[in-house]
């Protein structure tokens, strides 16, 4: 009896912190700005050329906007939207979309994203695996088309997909390479497209087959692997844990890229 009551606690105990730890992966799928909103205009008044390096860290804290981003704005009064885009908390729903995978998705109005380049990453936690956050990860093939290279599921064969999905998750950034110009960027994106389309996911990629293998012969990937290897192709190691496996975290925290844009977190 004393052994029944035993495992009967013990299965309301893992219940118990699955539950609690499921609650609190969602209430982080979104999180606020740390600064607090202030008055834009005088740099929003600004031209380009006029912008200071502690006019770009202020437009950051206030818009979530790098000086990559910045600089390619037509019109400086464009602050004034990604300020507000910024600050605003959007309802999101946790969708299932794959039998052990689930990702947030805003449900009313989408993010505002900053201008795009080809071979710029997107880096979201929004996936999740029950209530581990694996993140997603996906690179710019076509940026007047707003179109991505993705590796989405387990199941799925890596394919191209529209921009506009990313404007609906609840947090995400933008990166761009450093020291790389853009016409360099653009080539890792179209060998990307050209080698990495159309490949069976794997997610054991790393631990077998190993990390690494030429362009062409790349037999399984998925999203940050898939990333990785368009990158280390052109010698540019963007895994900062230098793992067997890299995740979307390690991208993200890569000092090989700048910030371009970022939301949700943080």
């Amino acid at each position: 009896m004393k052994k029944h009551i035993f495992i009967i606690c013990i299965v309301y105990a893992i219940t118990a912190c699955y539950i609690a730890s499921y609650f609190y992966i969602e209430s982080i799928a979104y999180i606020p700005p740390a600064s607090t909103r202030q008055d834009i205009s005088a740099v929003a008044g600004k031209s380009s050329a006029e912008l200071t390096d502690e006019d770009y860290g202020f437009i950051f804290e206030q818009t979530g906007l790098g000086k990559a981003a910045v600089s390619g704005l037509s019109d400086l009064s464009l602050l004034y939207d990604y300020q507000e885009n910024y600050y605003s908390q959007r309802e999101y729903e946790c969708i299932k979309n794959s039998p052990i995978s689930f990702e947030e998705r805003i449900t009313g109005k989408p993010v505002r994203l900053a201008p795009l380049e080809e071979g710029d990453i997107l880096v979201t936690s929004s996936a999740h695996v029950l209530s581990w956050r694996n993140g997603h990860a996906a690179i710019v093939v076509d940026a007047d088309r707003g179109t991505t290279l993705e590796a989405v599921v387990i199941g799925k064969n890596s394919k191209t997909q529209d921009i506009s999905k990313w404007t609906r998750y609840p947090n995400f950034a933008v990166l761009r390479l450093k020291y790389a110009d853009k016409k360099e960027r653009a080539q890792i994106a179209r060998s990307a497209m050209e080698n990495l389309y159309n490949i069976p996911y794997n997610v054991l990629i790393g631990l077998y087959p190993m990390k690494y293998s030429k362009l062409g012969n790349v037999s399984g990937t998925q999203c940050a692997h898939l990333i990785w290897v368009a990158y280390a192709a052109y010698g540019y190691d963007i895994d900062s844990s230098r793992g067997l496996i890299v995740t979307p975290h390690d991208i993200l925290k890569s000092d090989r890229f700048e910030i371009v844009q970022i939301y949700g977190m943080g």
